[in-house]
């Protein structure tokens, strides 16, 4: 797909820049210091956000919003900023969560205007867990609120990154769990960013090593998936659905038709580009820098320093 063709039409905002986690793909505790001290944190302001997207709404057709962050659940204002999305006309208001809230919450984002909900979900095993979230959370209450989400009518999916050495055993119980609730489950490369940028290689998986894994047990094919999708998606004998994000082996760069916003309403037009802009007030001005924005999308995922906690996936 060339640039003359290429559009935004999905909204990712990380909309503040910490997390309860200090998973070992994003944010480990020993390579950021900063986790410790709440002076780093920062949070999307409804006013900047209602802002921020009323420049944009003339320049291109958002068809989905997705909140991410850090911990997007942290935010102290996070239903008002999904009420901010709905008054501006934006009703496909998706968010990604570790799951590790209070149950009401889940009622309330859905009261909010929320639609869908995808869950992190890297182990089943207690012990697992907490050496891949560095936290002792209990994976029970994960599974608990998975359902809940569920019986709530938000639409739902699983996201499990996959690491060498660490979750790769736990591949086939995971997508039996989320195959017989019916939810569809997207396995992920390890992407090349944040801390672990220049050691990727000793934790990555890839997803013909995660498919090979999966035919030992299952049998499956794939089934018709968007062209804008960052998911290549499969299907068992059982009925049981799972995804594949392979930012590396299985790149999917050239119909990307994402724009990124930080917590500080900087935009960003690749994962694999640092360059953050800033929107200004005028029209014309918006027009050229979501044009530039653009430039920098890549035609291949090449990695980024910035760590997914500060402009999300």
């Amino acid at each position: 797909m060339n640039e003359i063709t290429r559009k935004f039409e999905v909204l990712r905002i990380s909309i503040l820049s910490h997390c309860n986690f200090a998973c070992v793909y994003c944010a480990p505790k020993n390579k950021f210091k900063s986790d410790v001290d709440t002076n780093h944190y920062h949070f999307l302001t409804p006013e900047v956000l209602e802002t921020k997207v009323k420049l944009l709404i003339p320049h291109i057709q958002i068809k989905e919003v997705h909140l991410t962050g850090g911990e997007p659940t942290l935010h102290k204002d996070l239903f008002q900023l999904i009420q901010t999305l709905i008054k501006l006309g934006i009703n496909d208001i998706a968010l990604t969560s570790n799951g590790f809230f209070e149950e009401n919450l889940l009622f309330k984002m859905k009261e909010a205007g929320l639609k869908r909900i995808n869950f992190s979900m890297d182990s089943f095993s207690q012990s697992n867990f907490e050496r891949l979230s560095d936290r002792k959370f209990i994976i029970s209450d994960l599974l608990l609120r998975i359902e809940k989400a569920k019986q709530l009518g938000l639409e739902v999916k699983i996201n499990c990154t996959v690491l060498n050495g660490y979750n790769e055993h736990e591949i086939l119980p995971i997508l039996q769990w989320s195959g017989e609730r019916k939810i569809p489950i997207r396995f992920l490369e390890f992407m090349k960013m944040g801390p672990l940028q220049n050691s990727h290689h000793e934790y990555f998986f890839s997803a013909s090593d995660i498919r090979s894994i999966i035919s030992t047990k299952f049998q499956f094919g794939p089934i018709p998936t968007d062209s804008n999708s960052t998911a290549n998606y499969f299907k068992t004998s059982e009925g049981y659905i799972f995804g594949m994000i392979a930012n590396h082996t299985e790149p999917f760069c050239d119909s990307c038709n994402r724009l990124r916003m930080d917590s500080y309403g900087k935009i960003y037009g690749c994962l694999s580009d640092q360059t953050s802009f800033d929107l200004p007030n005028e029209k014309n001005d918006v027009e050229q820098v979501l044009n530039n924005a653009m430039k920098t999308k890549k035609n291949y995922f090449t990695g980024s320093e910035l760590s997914m906690k500060y402009i999300g996936g």
